[in-house]
């Protein structure tokens, strides 16, 4: 019931809505109700046979800057675009376990919809306070031999797997998400290659590694704002397992990726290039991403793996 309050709550009263404006490139200009837009607000652009949620990333002088996170075939000049007034957050639960869902938290296995959780996680969280964490757990068997002997990883600790193309990260993260002594695994593919989702859900991580794991899947070819989107929603749906006092398994392949994506959308809003391209936001939510991961404020902690994407074959 306390679920079904809050979302009745959360109805809209009113419709609030401009029209588009002008489209350049992945960006869209809406004008009309400004004020009632602010940095990451959803609108809804309605299209004559779809809708097509977009996100409010910055503002150009009397129009909002919109990205979306479908491709914008059929989007024309004049277009609806409805201010959504409910905040973007999914309701993870336990019966995620074992789940297949796309970036926006809708499952994509053919297993029917998810059972809500009661109370809502935010995509963009804000990490715990430092005073307040506790420290680094004991160490963690993460399933693997070499891993616990040479490189030991503490319950809440952060570690990366820096690598190149095609050397079998991917099979390694399989293998932690099946043997790591930990309660859940929140596997987020970011950016991955479409033909290799199947080939790493059923051969890699199998039944068992799966029925305790929650798989986030946003492919390369789906729009940036849906690869930075999956980033965020592993990370929401891991912080609602440690709040429960869960010992938590984060993999996400790869951070480059999500790194990638946040340029593009950078770029796309007139963002100044610095080092490889990157815009200055990239800089600022990387760790902004990285710090939600490690020990929180109650017993549960998230141990985050993290894989970096090696350009060529010299580490250097």
């Amino acid at each position: 019931m306390k679920a079904l309050a809050e979302q009745i709550a959360e109805l809209d009263c009113a419709e609030i809505y401009g029209r588009l404006v002008g489209v350049r490139g992945l960006m869209v200009e809406a004008a009309g109700p400004l004020q009632a837009m602010s940095i990451g607000a959803r609108v809804t652009v309605e299209v004559s046979d779809r809708m097509i949620a977009c996100e409010a990333v910055g503002f150009s002088g009397p129009n909002a800057l919109l990205m979306p996170f479908a491709a914008l075939d059929g989007v024309r000049r004049g277009c609806r675009a409805v201010v959504n007034a409910v905040a973007c957050g999914v309701r993870p639960s336990m019966g995620w376990l074992g789940r297949v869902i796309n970036a926006m938290g809708e499952p994509i296995d053919g297993r029917g919809p998810l059972p809500p959780g009661t109370s809502p996680a935010p995509f963009r969280n804000t990490p715990p306070p430092a005073h307040a964490r506790r420290r680094v757990g004991a160490p963690l068997d993460l399933g693997v031999r070499a891993l616990n002997t040479f490189m030991t990883c503490c319950r809440g600790q952060r570690m990366g797997i820096f690598a190149g193309t095609g050397v079998g990260k991917s099979v390694l993260l399989s293998m932690l998400a099946r043997n790591v002594a930990a309660d859940v695994s929140v596997i987020g593919l970011v950016g991955e290659r479409g033909r290799e989702v199947q080939e790493f859900i059923q051969d890699d991580l199998g039944t068992e590694g799966l029925a305790r794991s929650v798989v986030v899947v946003s492919t390369s070819d789906e729009p940036a704002l849906m690869r930075r989107q999956a980033g965020y929603l592993t990370l929401a749906i891991a912080e609602y397992f440690r709040d429960e006092g869960r010992d938590v398994l984060v993999l996400m392949d790869s951070i480059t990726r999500f790194a990638r994506a946040q340029r593009e959308i950078g770029l796309s809003a007139g963002e100044p290039p610095t080092a490889k391209g990157y815009t200055p936001t990239v800089f600022t939510e990387l760790p902004r991403l990285l710090e939600r991961a490690g020990t929180g404020i109650g017993d549960g902690s998230i141990t985050g793996i993290f894989t970096v994407l090696v350009e060529g074959d010299d580490h250097n």
